[in-house]
């Protein structure tokens, strides 16, 4: 049927849907508005968390959970409030002074919440102004362990820009570290590694802190270390050195073939030139009699500053040894 204004039934009910529909969506939008205003808006509600305390008693573990709940009062955003009510309980991990703690029995320790108030505080990171802290004590077990001294080495993936190379071994600071566990278990370890240190195209020294490779049931003395290389630019040269012979008895003579080798050097950067006098290569009379090859390798006794590294070559040096009259 059509009305009197033109407008049939079936208009009307399609006109009538979207105004439905329109106020639906408009309660929903506000409805969004309300509570994004209402999350951004602070308020005052209790909190509870598992803790979990770091120490650093001698000899025992450093780090311990416990059962008792830190419960607070704080006041704190509606998007935190939410975030904590949603899911498993949340772990606040605290930082404690070993004075803060009371020996209680074996491996039990007590420490009075008003005391590591300030630690409370800087674990919750800001997220929550706090008013007042309802727990009085928590208790937290630090087994004995067993502790020793162990290297740290560097576990690096770098790769260098063209005629740039490492100037000596990446330094780390600390280089050792005590590590913490069950004797049987700490037996098997004599090291640790850092965390791989990346690098590309590097053309110059890099530094960084890096964490170290995690062991189970082993504890570290240091989370971090900090690590730097030193990178320099270096050029390639060779130059011819002739081999001389040292600790000849004055009654012998170390004859050396060939009289000459090829010393390949990589040097850092710079205007400075070197000629075959900078350089000083020898064979040794004892190393001879020592082992009674005719090859030896000739050491490089003396080298100029700025040389990076080098090769020899030939690599190997065939001796004579004859009796020198004339020394008689």
């Amino acid at each position: 049927m059509t009305s009197g204004n033109g407008i049939t039934g079936n208009d009307r009910e399609r006109k009538d849907g979207k105004e439905w529909m329109l106020l639906l969506l408009s309660i929903l939008l506000a409805f969004i508005i309300w509570l994004l205003h209402s999350l951004s808006l602070q308020y005052s509600v209790f909190f509870e968390y598992n803790v979990e305390l770091t120490s650093s008693l001698e000899g025992r573990s450093r780090s311990a959970a416990s059962e008792d709940l830190l419960i607070v009062r704080g006041r704190s955003e509606g998007y935190y409030i939410l975030r904590q009510r949603i899911g498993r309980r949340k772990t606040l991990k605290v930082n404690a002074p070993v004075t803060a703690l009371v020996h209680k029995d074996g491996d039990a320790f007590s420490v009075t919440c008003e005391n590591i108030k300030s630690n409370i505080v800087e674990a919750l990171g800001g997220n929550v102004d706090l008013e007042f802290i309802v727990t009085e004590s928590m208790d937290f077990n630090f087994p004995r362990m067993v502790s020793k001294r162990v290297p740290v080495a560097p576990r690096t993936s770098i790769s260098f820009d063209g005629q740039y190379m490492p100037l000596g071994r990446i330094e780390l600071r600390p280089d050792s570290v005590d590590i913490y566990g069950d004797a049987r278990l700490l037996e098997t370890v004599d090291s640790v590694m850092t965390m791989t240190i990346s690098a590309s195209g590097v053309d110059g020294p890099i530094q960084g802190i890096s964490g170290l490779m995690p062991i189970r049931r082993v504890e570290f003395s240091e989370d971090n270390i900090y690590y730097s290389l030193n990178v320099v630019r270096y050029i390639e040269e060779s130059v011819d050195v002739p081999v001389t012979s040292v600790g000849v008895p004055e009654d012998k003579d170390l004859i050396v073939f060939p009289s000459t080798v090829r010393i390949t050097f990589r040097r850092i950067f710079s205007s400075t030139q070197y000629s075959p006098d900078d350089f000083v290569l020898a064979v040794d009379y004892a190393d001879f009699i020592k082992t009674m090859e005719s090859e030896l390798v000739p050491e490089l006794v003396s080298v100029p500053d700025g040389v990076i590294s080098w090769e020899i070559s030939p690599r190997y040096v065939d001796c004579i040894l004859l009796d020198n009259n004339g020394g008689q």
